[in-house]
């Protein structure tokens, strides 16, 4: 399977499962909700993270694995 349907599949996935996109230059992206991975028409992948500044833009041909998400930790009300 390729990486762009295999990422459509996971991005898909009802319910949703957190995972961690691994690229060749050694980056871990994690993608938390849907709305963070955005895949363009073309192939190309534009991941947003919890900042402003957390952006990265791939080619599919970059991504070298995904793995499970570690599970966040909830914040408590103050």
């Amino acid at each position: 399977m390729n990486p762009v349907q295999m990422l459509r599949e996971l991005l898909a996935a009802q319910p949703f499962r957190a995972f961690v996109l691994c690229l060749s230059d050694g980056r871990k992206l994690p993608v938390y909700h849907p709305d963070f991975l955005l895949i363009t028409p073309s192939g190309r992948l534009i991941w947003e993270g919890r900042t402003d500044e957390e952006f990265a833009m791939a080619m599919p041909f970059h991504v070298t694995g995904v793995e499970d998400a570690p599970r966040r930790r909830r914040r408590r009300a103050a």
